[in-house]
């Protein structure tokens, strides 16, 4: 399990939200020592914790150039989230360049599927981290 520090939420170029997974994109360093791909992670806000699947690096499908970490949450807080610690609890897979945003969109409700999977299976983890008991 890898944490990060408290990072400020950046503004996005509105794809997630189109694509009907609206994301909480992050900054990402070139020297941060996190694995590059699709995770399982916890966004840790001062009003709570909330459970998501983020991409780290870029965007393949895009060809975007700049690294960021992109995070889907799994249902959505009543507050705006302005900066939040990301804790990575599970690899799920390397990023995929697809030829279309259905491959695309796809792809992500299994990551989205998978994550959820993981949290109920994970239920101690998941009372651990804070997470509520939806799952």
């Amino acid at each position: 399990m890898k944490k990060t520090e408290a990072k400020k939420v950046i503004r996005g170029k509105g794809r997630g939200k189109r694509l009907g997974f609206p994301t909480l994109n992050f900054p990402l360093e070139k020297d941060e020592k996190i694995k590059r791909g699709v995770w399982v992670i916890v966004l840790e806000t001062k009003n709570g914790s909330f459970p998501g699947v983020a991409n780290v690096g870029r965007p393949e499908t895009f060809l975007e150039k700049k690294e960021a970490i992109e995070s889907h949450l799994l249902f959505h807080p009543q507050e705006t989230i302005k900066e939040a610690k990301i804790i990575f609890l599970k690899y799920l897979r390397k990023t995929i360049k697809f030829n279309d945003t259905n491959g695309l969109k796809k792809q992500i409700k299994k990551d989205i599927e998978r994550a959820i999977s993981f949290f109920r299976k994970e239920r101690k983890k998941a009372r651990t981290l804070n997470i509520p008991s939806s799952f």
